[in-house]
């Protein structure tokens, strides 16, 4: 295989988080992230945390790791990033590691608060205990940052404790109110607002917050056709779109068709993306994608949704609608938990509705007025709607002839 078509066979990376070969959209997101380095970089605090969510596949990961790879690349290290799980800090010392190292002063400060070094952050019951714990921790925040300008990016962040996301939350507010050049991002599903809301930090809410939903057709187009074209690949018209149609501009399955046209070109040695490439991968794709499927689909039988969650995608595909308004959606799934023998609340419906949306079976949309100067209208949209697919035919028993 020569380098170039080895360069070709490894160009798209779906699935793992690593950054896509060509980063399309989200310039809202980018935009806030790199404003907040050049304030950094002149010592100065920026206003606000960044705080990213969205269903798993949608490109949070490779979204901030591009990110850090440019703003290093751009300073020349001259600020300092740590990329962190909640693994990594789910107690005091693995947080002080984190900021910066293990020094006997630090452990002693620890140690100071009742504490042996190592005990989890999720046994802490006194109030006083967590004061502490977010003192210790500002105090590592201010000396590290008046060293060197210092961001804390905390993937997966829904699974922080709500007191570890409470400490880090307090302990970034009060260090940037002092001025210190220091930036937390927190990005994780959509149930991160949940468990922040948990956390009972103050003003997270006024965070800059970010929803990462499906890509736009454009955007989902140009993410499979610039990389290739960099290779000298040229497209039958309409292919793009078509590929666009079938992925649901989902940044994840964009990733694995680019990925399949580029093996095929390279197995045919060809250049050129036709109707028939499309036809010739589609199988392989969907074999792909089927993991997915897959889990969601388990996810929902664990959950018990399966059943809500087939009635919801039928809803969608018989009023062939894009998006459902947030009370026509509230009586929609009262009326199929009502169906299924379920005691029905208004509570139970808001817990239903927002189980859903944690695990991206739906996603919440803000959809624009049509009359100049009327509210927008919250709604409810599928998060894949090819998963509402899938999933009814699990729960219905649909076989295509």
């Amino acid at each position: 295989m020569s380098e170039s078509q080895a360069k070709l066979k490894n160009l798209f990376h779906p699935g793992d988080g690593r950054i896509p070969p060509h980063l399309t959209g989200r310039q809202q997101e980018q935009s806030c992230f790199r404003d907040c380095v050049d304030i950094l970089l002149d010592k100065a605090s920026p206003d606000q945390n960044m705080i990213v969510y969205g269903p798993r596949g949608n490109g949070k990961t490779a979204m901030l790791r591009y990110l850090q790879k440019e703003a290093l690349e751009k300073t020349d290290n001259r600020l300092e990033i740590a990329w962190v799980t909640p693994r990594k800090m789910e107690t005091l010392e693995g947080l002080a590691r984190i900021i910066s190292g293990s020094s006997r002063k630090t452990l002693e400060r620890i140690k100071s608060l009742g504490m042996s070094v190592g005990s989890g952050i999720a046994g802490f019951n006194a109030e006083l205990d967590i004061s502490g714990a977010t003192a210790v921790t500002e105090e590592l925040l201010q000396e590290k940052s008046s060293k060197t300008p210092f961001i804390i990016v905390v993937d997966e962040a829904h699974t922080l404790t709500p007191d570890m996301a409470g400490i880090l939350l307090d302990a970034s507010q009060n260090v940037r109110g002092e001025g210190c050049p220091f930036f937390l991002v927190l990005a994780g599903t959509p149930n991160l607002r949940t468990e922040l809301r948990r956390a009972n930090a103050t003003f997270w809410s006024r965070s800059a917050i970010f929803p990462l939903g499906r890509l736009s057709s454009e955007e989902a187009q140009e993410a499979l056709t610039i990389p290739l074209k960099r290779h000298k690949v040229t497209f039958e018209r309409e292919v793009s779109v078509e590929v666009s149609r079938r992925a649901h501009r989902y940044p994840y399955f964009i990733q694995i068709w680019g990925d399949c046209i580029a093996n095929r070109l390279v197995a045919t040695g060809k250049r050129k993306v036709t109707m028939d490439t499309i036809m010739e991968v589609g199988k392989e794709v969907m074999f792909k994608c089927h993991g997915m499927y897959q889990d969601r689909y388990d996810e929902l039988l664990e959950l018990d949704l399966h059943r809500l969650a087939a009635h919801v995608g039928q809803a969608f595909s018989e009023t062939d609608k894009t998006h459902i308004p947030d009370k026509e959606f509230r009586e929609l799934v009262g009326k199929a938990l009502q169906d299924q023998g379920v005691s029905v609340t208004y509570e139970s419906i808001l817990d239903n509705i927002r189980k859903l949306s944690n695990i991206g079976y739906v996603w919440e949309v803000v959809v624009a007025g049509d009359v100049h100067g009327e509210y927008p209208l919250l709604c409810y949209e599928p998060g894949i709607p090819s998963l509402m697919q899938y999933v009814g035919r699990q729960v219905l028993g649909q076989v295509r002839k």
